[in-house]
């Protein structure tokens, strides 16, 4: 820029005194363009159906919210038109604006922490309008796309904040206008421009999302794509049957998972209910032994060394039972925890918000609270019938 033609924030300012501010004056005057009237100088507001020296202002400015607010307010839904210096006269934009409807829908979905909520850009025509060998205005485009593929972001005056996440792991992604630009639109391409069905850009996110995760770094692309486009092409090429085949195998496993939990849930009542049963048979007998009228208290208080006995092995036939239940539950989690593995990282599917969809489908074994309170509640009972059978 110059001192003739320069950006003051988000508008232009003209020398209208100069030949060449004169001259640039009647190219925006022949387009039917406004220019708000100054002294010795006219104004061109931000226009929402032009593109005017977009790279020049992105190079000139500090702030990273002036930029982004500035092409939210574009209209990208209608023709538009960017000019070109060398020529002195406006060509048509013929980029696609259609991926602006599925870019507003997934910025809907993440979580955006700026003083910018609202995003109805059409990155396809940035692309085309921003000088490809311009630092700044590549990067810009890179934010742009982080904004939607990233699970959460955050931006400020002079730095931008891109997280993916998934379950435990995590990647932060910390731009500012400075930064290198990651030269990330053929990813962007892969997911929003090319669709092999119906929302299969839903599918294609998700999975760019964790290989992103996987990998750790953002600053092989080339690499990036090529192994998302790989685990994509397992869901819809000729490894489809493979695909459903091993939904199948884990839908099995599901099943066998939860008959197992079933069962030692089942093998922990008939034992439970076998040594309640014991434990009434020799009550019974005491009972029937017994010659005197009070037989609640001598039930309940009476000491001597055979009850004490008699009640150990109550209590470590009861600690037995319930160890071998937890014992049981705790080889169902492994069997869980290696399920999960497969189903992440061979199935490659997941829920949005980085919520696996295994964990949402399939609760985890557990040792369930009312069985460990029941255990709880007889120990402490038994054992303190036990210490009242010591002649204290």
């Amino acid at each position: 820029m110059n001192n003739v033609i320069k950006w003051k924030n988000t508008s232009l300012n003209i020398d209208s005194l100069s030949e060449q501010g004169e001259i640039f004056i009647d190219v925006l005057n022949n387009e039917g363009i406004d220019l708000r009237n100054n002294v010795k100088a006219k104004i061109l507001e931000n226009q929402k159906n032009y593109y005017i020296l977009e790279d020049d202002f992105i190079e000139d400015s500090k702030n990273l919210v002036t930029i982004i607010r500035k092409y939210t307010q574009k209209n990208y839904e209608s023709i538009s038109k960017l000019y070109i210096p060398e020529t002195k006269e406006f060509m048509e934009v013929k980029a696609d604006s259609r991926d602006k409807i599925i870019y507003e829908k997934i910025i809907g979905e993440n979580r955006i922490d700026g003083d910018i909520r609202s995003f109805p850009i059409s990155v396809n025509v940035l692309n085309e309008v921003f000088n490809s060998k311009k630092h700044k205005s590549l990067l810009l485009i890179d934010v742009f796309i982080l904004l939607a593929i990233s699970n959460k972001s955050s931006f400020e005056a002079e730095e931008f904040l891109a997280e993916f996440k998934e379950g435990d792991k995590s990647l932060r992604i910390r731009l500012d206008l400075q930064s290198d630009p990651l030269l990330l639109f053929p990813i962007y391409n892969w997911i929003f421009n090319r669709e092999e069905y119906k929302e299969s850009y839903d599918v294609k996110l998700n999975i760019v999302r964790q290989v992103i995760i996987n990998k750790q770094s953002l600053s092989d692309v080339d690499e990036l794509l090529e192994d998302s486009k790989l685990a994509f092409k397992r869901i819809i090429s000729n490894k489809t049957d493979d695909y459903f085949e091993q939904l199948n195998q884990l839908k099995d496993d599901f099943l066998v998972l939860s008959k197992n939990e079933n069962s030692a849930l089942r093998t922990l009542n008939l034992t439970f209910f076998a040594w309640l049963g014991y434990l009434g048979m020799e009550v019974f007998k005491i009972v029937i032994d017994y010659k005197g009228s009070d037989i609640i208290p001598y039930l309940l208080w009476s000491n001597g060394a055979k009850k004490g006995i008699i009640i150990l092995m109550f209590i470590t036939a009861l600690i037995f039972i319930f160890i071998a239940y937890v014992l049981e539950i705790k080889s169902l989690e492994k069997t869980y925890d290696v399920i999960k593995k497969i189903y992440k990282d061979k199935i490659l599917f997941e829920t949005g918000e980085g919520e696996n969809k295994f964990e949402t489908t399939i609760e985890k074994p557990e040792i369930g609270k009312l069985q460990k309170l029941v255990f709880t509640v007889i120990i402490i009972l038994l054992f303190f019938r036990f210490f009242l059978t010591f002649p204290w």
